[in-house]
């Protein structure tokens, strides 16, 4: 049931805004926004690891690049208005006119005191940047500049694209030094208190209540036209639907895809959508009798459709043939194995198995529809398939130790480079235990040295239209001779009070919070 405290709550919130406006003396603007902030840890940038957080941080802290709003490939200047690549350097011009919050300059020390402090501190974020072999040694602060020396000279499209995660934000040395608790570096205070120079500050957060922001006035972009926005705390879909078409919340964050005809029927509400850069994917283990043989993987990859499995589970997905999501540098939508049953029949008779064999696929819980669509395709062309439902955690469990003969998961992007998926699904050059990498690739027992060979290059091409094709190229491939089957793209859908205007999303749920327009 929806918390009593947080009726009260939203009907405080509600009251005090229709007083200013019935009124006419404050005429205040505040969005209020519905969502389940369970999975909330942190505020801090430099531990912060959760979509719903990095989508708050992004506004209260300026990073050195960022994306242009509703694009998650187009890199325009953050808190940096310039920036130079010269080998394994890179050398950010920190722009003149930022203040934080509290009205304390935004310089190159600032900048660079908070990425060294990312790195000291070694939160589960950090690796987005020390990938690099970026220390705190190797950040320094030149007069307005910031020079960053990395262990190798990476491919600028690259380095950009993780510098625009979160971790990178920018935070205040003095407020932060001020509040150091046993040489945390201020890790407690800014897990619930900010210290930013965004277009938005933190002003309470009450856990399981609600979060306050008011409008940073020494914001250096364009001016916010909201003076509040307001996170409640709503954990039920349902309750947030409820409160949404009540008129109690303007935003509803953790809408279900069969909530959304409701949204679509009412005349004051909308909805938007956008392809995250998540995806659910089949994977076959590539050292086990059938699926080591390259037909049979293609004989199962001709026999699923993935469009029926985006019907059966509600919609608001999108169709995904490779690694690399839609919305990404480098995507490709070609498909070498389109839904054919014919043909996948015709691929088992030519691997040895006419009549077809039998295997076990395991899913999560949350992918049973999924797997029960899968196994009805593959029992089809005579795939007699045992589907295994488990809780997330055990699967997890079997599959680091590759212990799985075929599975569903799903995998999200850490940030918005081909680079972030083509090294679990495409790098492993050994299944053994000496493998330097072991993520997707090596779970399902799948060693292809030809593509580890590609991924690697493709990380330190300087040109980026020579990175593209070397991907292109890598995805076809990787089509043709990989353990895995993409199903679908997931997508974020929210429920909005069309007097809400502008709320733009990218494919990495990043929103530019000072473009939001409230009636």
């Amino acid at each position: 049931m929806f918390k009593k405290n947080n009726l009260i709550l939203i009907f405080t919130i509600t009251l005090l805004v229709t007083l200013s406006f019935t009124t006419g003396v404050a005429q205040e603007k505040t969005l209020i926004i519905g969502m389940d902030t369970s999975p909330i840890v942190s505020l801090d940038p430099a531990k912060a690891y959760e979509f719903e957080g990095s989508w708050i941080l992004d506004n209260v802290y300026d990073k050195l690049v960022r994306f242009k709003p509703g694009s998650a490939s187009e890199i325009e200047a953050g808190i940096a208005e310039s920036w130079e690549f010269d080998g394994n350097t890179v050398t950010f011009t920190i722009r003149d006119s930022a203040k934080f919050s509290n009205g304390n300059p935004v310089d190159a020390e600032a900048v660079a005191y908070s990425l060294k402090r990312v790195a000291k501190l070694a939160q589960a974020p950090s690796w987005v940047i020390t990938q690099f072999g970026i220390t705190e040694d190797s950040i320094e602060a030149i007069d307005n500049k910031v020079k960053i020396t990395m262990d190798k000279a990476y491919s600028p499209t690259l380095v950009l694209a993780c510098m625009t995660y979160s971790v990178t934000g920018t935070v205040d040395p003095e407020v932060t030094e001020s509040n150091v608790k046993e040489d945390d570096m201020g890790m407690a205070y800014l897990s619930e208190s900010s210290a930013g120079s965004g277009p938005f500050k933190l002003v309470s957060w009450e856990r399981n209540q609600s979060l306050v922001f008011e409008r940073n006035e020494d914001y250096w972009g364009p001016k916010p036209e909201l003076d509040k926005i307001v996170i409640v705390d709503i954990p039920e879909s349902s309750s947030q639907l409820l409160q949404l078409k009540g008129g109690s919340i303007d935003l509803a964050w953790n809408l279900d895809n069969d909530q959304i005809p409701d949204i679509e029927e009412e005349e004051d509400l909308y909805v938007v959508a956008k392809p995250q850069f998540k995806l659910i994917y089949l994977a076959m283990n590539g050292q086990l009798t059938p699926t080591d043989n390259i037909l049979v993987r293609n004989a199962i990859k001709s026999a699923i459709d993935n469009d029926a499995i985006i019907k059966a589970v509600g919609g608001g997905s999108t169709p995904l043939h490779s690694f690399v999501p839609e919305g990404m540098f480098a995507y490709y939508d070609g498909d070498e194995f389109p839904y054919n049953p014919d043909r996948a029949k015709e691929l088992l008779k030519e691997a040895g198995y006419p009549d077809g064999f039998e295997t076990t696929l395991t899913v999560p819980d949350f992918l049973s529809t999924e797997g029960t669509v899968v196994k009805a395709y593959l029992d089809q062309i005579g795939i007699k398939t045992n589907l295994e439902v488990i809780a997330y955690t055990t699967l997890l469990g079997k599959y680091r130790k590759q212990g799985l003969d075929m599975v569903i998961a799903r995998w999200g992007a850490d940030y918005a480079d081909p680079d972030a998926n083509a090294k679990p699904f495409a790098h492993s050059r050994t299944i053994g235990d000496d493998a330097t990498v072991k993520q997707l690739a090596w779970r399902n027992a799948y060693a292809n040295p030809a593509m580890t060979d590609m991924v690697e290059e493709a990380a330190f091409i300087q040109d980026r239209e020579e990175r593209e094709k070397v991907y292109i190229e890598l995805q076809k491939k990787w089509q043709k001779e990989s353990v895995f089957e993409p199903l679908y793209q997931m997508s974020i859908q929210l429920g909005l009070n069309k007097e809400v205007g502008n709320f733009i999303l990218n494919e990495l749920t990043q929103t530019p919070w000072e473009l939001i327009t409230l009636k």
